[in-house]
């Protein structure tokens, strides 16, 4: 049987991440599981080992680091099953969370501590994940967890911004979240939900959901949604001014921000957003692949992912 491709996020918050990879290795290995670790070495490096690994027969994965390497790894065996017809759920995925704000984990409840996170592993618990693809006009992507547009895609680039600086910390969404919401320059786009028209003019923000948690843990799309109930969700603020944005986007931390009356809440399959003066960020598991349009829907498959 191949071995279990371990592929560990260098730079990923708090990966010191020698100790942390090496901590889990050595946690699995004497667990009984057979390893081949890779390390990155670029952003985007974590897509390239994955495609290489899963074209060389590997089916078993463990990344290592934030969400953004989970998105990395996810969209490696998504492009090498686009290519070659292989189903997506021949695939098993474990996460060991040394990111930011982990937020992928805590959908299935996988422990923060890596330790204990290595440990699920053994265990081998498995459950399913919707697999969602997002289409750009520089290539496609996987949304292993959540997905923004306006505001949110203009968060986490200027939280990004501040990680390439060197600023490491949970702190950082919630520190950059105000000055880029009184910040935002509201541009027209077209939102259409699996054939429908649901929105069409000056976006402020939009929140798409497959796991629940962003920023921390904090939870912007409909109560009641799960990753493995074949539908996405979305939550669409529309024109309104910067105050009345920021004082609606503070429900975040309440938990009920689909619920506000301002909010356009939906679950779909199948997303397109269109510019309509100009192109506009898209972020995607806090990464920013590319810019609008895009099309984000379910693949009609799912991912085996490692759960406690």
């Amino acid at each position: 049987m191949k071995p279990w491709i371990l592929i560990s996020n260098g730079a990923s918050a708090s990966a010191t991440s020698d100790g942390v990879w090496k901590t889990c290795e050595k946690i699995l290995a004497e667990g009984g599981l057979q390893l081949e670790c890779k390390l990155t070495a670029h952003p985007g490096h974590a897509i390239e080992l994955a495609r290489e690994a899963a074209v060389a027969g590997a089916r078993r994965f463990i990344a290592v680091g934030g969400d953004g390497t989970v998105h990395e790894v996810m969209t490696g065996l998504l492009r090498y099953a686009d290519a070659t017809g292989t189903s997506m759920g021949e695939f098993t995925l474990a996460v060991i969370p040394s990111g930011t704000g982990n937020d992928w984990v805590r959908t299935p409840g996988i422990p923060q501590n890596i330790e204990e996170a290595a440990r699920c592993i053994l265990k081998g618990h498995t459950a399913k994940e919707d697999v969602v693809r997002a289409t750009f006009q520089s290539g496609v992507y996987c949304m292993a967890n959540i997905g923004g547009l306006g505001a949110d895609a203009d968060i986490c680039h200027n939280t990004n911004a501040l990680k390439k600086k060197g600023h490491k910390g949970s702190f950082l969404y919630t520190m950059v979240a105000p000055y880029s919401i009184l910040s935002r320059k509201r541009r027209r786009a077209e939102i259409i939900l699996d054939g429908q028209q649901v929105f069409k003019g000056r976006l402020f923000t939009a929140t798409i959901g497959n796991g629940i948690y962003r920023g921390g843990g904090l939870t912007q799309t409909e109560a009641g949604s799960r990753w493995d109930d074949g539908l996405l969700e979305v939550s669409i603020l529309g024109d309104v001014n910067h105050i009345k944005g920021l004082m609606v986007m503070l429900h975040c931390t309440t938990g009920d921000l689909a619920a506000q009356p301002e909010m356009i809440s939906r679950r779909f399959h199948k997303m397109e957003v269109k510019p309509l003066d100009g192109p506009d960020r898209v972020e995607i598991d806090g990464e920013l692949p590319g810019a609008l349009p895009v099309t984000i829907e379910l693949t009609g498959e799912q991912i085996n992912i490692i759960v406690p």
